[in-house]
């Protein structure tokens, strides 16, 4: 394929629906199929794609192939190879007890493929990019602008304990200095070495095959971090809620697949209101 070949596609994209279902702003994800076998998307993130090479590599997780890259008007483009199937969101409730026992067995597996991977620097938290740089992490449990960059683990965990702190501030109207705010009581726990995590295991990011393969797309929000993380953001989304939400009975298999962790989750829900705001820088 040329470069002319992929900008002419890439030109078509606004002619075509995007893939996967519609988000809260009514619009779906820039992802789209170009021709029967590939699908066309813009990164955000060029780290996506190293970490998604590198899961690749070093694991035998289904990935779409990536076949080339393409930069227009200051968009990175990437063509991937198409998976024939149905998002989990879809076929979840036509399965069999044992076909979603064994679609929970495969997931678990590929958690522990992840984890093995040895991370290019283990103090760094973050998107991966081969010189170990860090860069800035987003992710369900990061404010809309992300964090960081971190340049070591003790740094993300002072910051999410800065969040904490920030938390009691917002909540609590009469707390007028940082003298007036009360001590902690629960901490972020970096007991856990960092670890290879998808980072954003979904109803609509893990795809079935015709032939019943199990694949992961969407690296975006790939990175290293706490080994408890895949399992907070998979309890992310919300039981029952249409294609966002995991269908009925998922959440039970989700300690299954990622291991549990419900007070390190704990901590993250109940600061979520100082995670979440992008403004009070210094309180890390």
């Amino acid at each position: 394929m040329s470069d002319e070949e992929a900008i002419a596609l890439i030109q078509r994209c606004p002619s075509l629906q995007g893939l996967g279902p519609l988000n809260s702003f009514g619009t779906r994800a820039e992802v789209w199929r170009v021709t029967p076998d590939t699908i066309l998307k813009a990164l955000w993130k060029p780290d996506e794609s190293y970490m998604m090479e590198l899961a690749s590599s070093k694991t035998s997780i289904p990935i779409p192939k990536i076949r080339r890259y393409i930069t227009w008007e200051g968009t990175q483009y990437v063509f991937m190879e198409y998976v024939d199937g149905s998002d989990f969101y879809e076929i979840w409730p036509s399965l069999s007890l044992w076909s979603r026992f064994m679609v929970a067995w495969t997931l678990r597996g590929y958690i522990r493929q992840l984890r093995a991977i040895e991370l290019p620097n283990p103090d760094i938290p973050g998107p991966i990019q081969p010189s170990g740089a860090p860069l800035k992490c987003q992710g369900h449990y990061f404010s809309e602008r992300g964090a960081g960059p971190f340049h070591s683990y003790s740094a993300m965990t002072a910051w999410y304990n800065g969040r904490s702190r920030l938390t009691n501030v917002l909540r609590n109207p009469y707390i007028r200095d940082l003298s007036m705010i009360p001590e902690p009581t629960t901490f972020f726990d970096d007991s856990m070495p960092l670890v290879f995590t998808h980072g954003d295991i979904s109803p609509n990011n893990v795809r079935l095959g015709k032939d019943g393969t199990v694949w992961l797309l969407d690296w975006e929000m790939a990175g290293a971090y706490s080994q408890w993380f895949e399992y907070a953001n998979m309890m992310a989304y919300d039981v029952d809620e249409p294609e966002w939400g995991w269908p009925h009975g998922v959440r039970w298999f989700i300690p299954f697949i990622a291991g549990w962790y419900r007070k390190q989750l704990s901590f993250l829900v109940k600061n979520a209101t100082g995670i979440g705001h992008y403004g009070f820088e210094g309180f890390d």
